[in-house]
């Protein structure tokens, strides 16, 4: 085999461990490859005699597999004859990545016919990919396993010292608390590449790189990166270690990611990735790989931090928008203390709006997450300086308190109303960006202060929940509702109760549970009494709508097709409508025992 063919093999990046390439470059072993050039990039783990091989027993038998990285030692006679490529394929089927052999005096005439001895094993180690090697006669078992020993031991030890170096540097920046951008810088310093860090949803927390080091586009990388990590979640499978995935190329710079999990609490959490150059050393290349390594670790651990300090102010933040919303503040100098550390004026102009969302699964980090930043998001939209919007989850329900003007300046209704619609549009659109799911949204009017901030959020729940029970568009204002405005009142009065019940009560009786003659009335009421339209809209057919409003009729007592008696039907249902949603926010709403 030309020598310059297994130079060019052996020129080839490795990780961070010895493999067979570097073994054969040591002077007792340079130059004596004859075959099996195909394997010469496999790792080496220890040297064993092929004594200790004949004594074992077959691979696979004890239930296990067969031990990797093994450079095994043989005299010359067991390479002979037909007998030679039994042997290689014994050693490859034990897990052998190597066949050192120490030859005879007698076994070729000058050095260079010794390349074309055992010409049975040679064959078999070209096809089993198994490096074939003809040593001196003097290179005995003792003096090879020594120098791999020394060679295995002497990588191992300067990977840790590496490590150790590395680990200490990035953990001194750590302690600082300065955030993941430092740690990224620091990464980006000693492994003279960029550095990526994305967390679970793609985004990036950092892409920093030294001033002498060009940067790949920073979309293009985060795409390829976002992808790998989406693959990795949705797999179930465990987190990859340190891997290598590209090339990648943005059309001016082409890199190979090197990627390192970012974990805690045993779950993927993220990705950093060093951004390695085309055509690195591969000592590089190793040192690189411990950089991502150690930085995923210390980046976790800063991601863990930043995760528990945002989490206990969200909480605080979520405290105080519950309370306010449910007008718990009594003690006046406490909700002080706490308005001024939220930004909330106590004496500013704010509306609520309320958008009905499915709560998130408990059980499901990244649809937690993924509510979570729907709400941080909605404080980000047009925010306005010294007055922020502040937004949590209450139920299932999104809760956003939005000023409507900066503490101090005035503005008339409609304009405060056109504002919050305008709002509660953006609101929308933005959840369905996020969730990809169409909800509806209600807003109260605007109102001064933590009072006008509870009967807000009390008409945005009317609202939504009226929005359930009769048509309204999907952004809907409680002002928009007039006629439930207007029947507020009655609605809790005892003579507007006792009057739904006595129109609505006798149909929901003489039908039991059903209320079938009640929607019924309903959807002849909504056709304006056009009893063809009334049956298309139920389902029925027309002689049985007719049937049933004529019963619909001798239960009331008074000929359904009148105008007032209609009248008198719906705004019975209206009025019972409102009355429940009273009493559901009612019982929501009071103070806690």
């Amino acid at each position: 085999m030309a020598q310059h063919d297994v130079a060019q093999r052996l020129d080839r990046p490795t990780d961070d461990r010895i493999d067979v390439g570097a073994l054969l470059a040591e002077p007792l072993l340079r130059n004596t490859l004859v075959a099996g050039l195909a394997g010469v990039h496999q790792p080496v783990q220890w040297c064993l005699p092929l004594s200790e091989l004949d004594d074992t027993e077959g691979p696979g038998s004890n239930g296990q597999s067969p031990p990797s990285g093994i450079v095994v030692h043989a005299h010359a006679a067991r390479l002979r004859g037909p007998d030679g490529a039994a042997t290689i394929r014994t050693v490859a089927a034990h897990g052998g990545v190597a066949v050192l052999v120490q030859t005879e005096p007698g076994d070729a005439a000058t050095p260079s016919e010794l390349p074309f001895a055992f010409p049975e094993a040679r064959r078999a180690a070209d096809e089993a990919a198994l490096p074939l090697a003809l040593l001196s006669p003097t290179a005995d078992y003792r003096a090879v396993s020594q120098l791999v020993a020394t060679k295995v031991l002497a990588q191992a030890t300067h990977v840790l010292q590496y490590s150790d170096r590395v680990h200490r540097s990035l953990g001194e920046i750590l302690a600082r608390g300065a955030g993941i951008p430092p740690l990224a810088y620091g990464m980006a310093r000693m492994s003279e590449a960029p550095v990526m860090v994305i967390d679970l949803e793609g985004t990036v927390l950092a892409y920093e790189a030294t001033s002498a080091t060009p940067k790949p586009d920073a979309t293009v990388i985060s795409g390829v990166l976002g992808q790998h990590l989406e693959q990795v979640v949705t797999s179930g499978t465990a987190a990859p270690g340190v891997a290598v995935i590209g090339p990648v190329e943005d059309g001016a710079v082409t890199c190979a990611p090197i990627i390192a999990p970012v974990m805690y609490g045993g779950e993927i959490s993220g990705l950093v990735a060093v951004l390695e150059p085309a055509g690195a050393d591969p000592h590089d290349k190793a040192q690189r790989r411990i950089v991502a390594a150690e930085g995923a670790v210390l980046v976790g651990s800063e991601m863990l931090r930043i995760r528990s300090m945002t989490e206990a102010e969200e909480r605080t933040r979520g405290d105080f928008v519950v309370g306010l919303v449910h007008g718990r503040f009594e003690d006046g100098q406490q909700l002080l203390a706490r308005a001024r550390h939220h930004g909330f004026h106590t004496d500013g102009r704010y509306a609520v709006c309320v958008a009905a969302m499915n709560p998130p699964d408990l059980d499901d980090e990244r649809a937690r997450r993924r509510s979570t930043a729907v709400a941080r998001a909605a404080e980000k939209i047009d925010s306005l300086a010294g007055n922020p919007t502040l937004a949590t989850h209450i139920g299932g329900n999104l809760v956003v308190v939005r000023p409507v003007a900066r503490n101090g300046s005035t503005a008339d209704a409609l304009s405060e109303q056109e504002l919050v619609r305008a709002f509660a549009g953006q609101l929308r659109k933005l959840i369905g960006d996020r969730t990809g799911t169409q909800v509806h949204v209600a807003f109260g009017r605007v109102g001064t202060g933590a009072r006008g901030v509870a009967n807000s959020y009390r008409e945005a729940r009317t609202a939504l929940a009226l929005g359930r029970r009769v048509d309204v568009p999907p952004i809907a204002g409680y002002d928009e509702l007039r006629i439930f405005v207007a029947l507020s009142d009655l609605a809790d009065s005892e003579n507007g109760q006792t009057f739904a019940n006595e129109v609505l009560e006798p149909l929901r009786k003489a039908d039991g549970h059903a209320r079938n003659l009640e929607s019924v009335v309903l959807a002849y009421i909504a056709e304006s009494g056009n009893l063809n339209a009334a049956a298309r809209r139920l389902g029925l057919h027309r002689n049985t709508t007719l049937y049933k409003l004529d019963r619909v009729s001798r239960v009331l007592g008074m000929d359904i097709r009148s105008a007032d008696t209609q009248f008198m039907v719906w705004l019975a249902h209206h009025i019972d409508n409102l009355r429940q949603v009273n009493d559901s926010l009612d019982a929501e709403l009071a103070p806690p025992p």
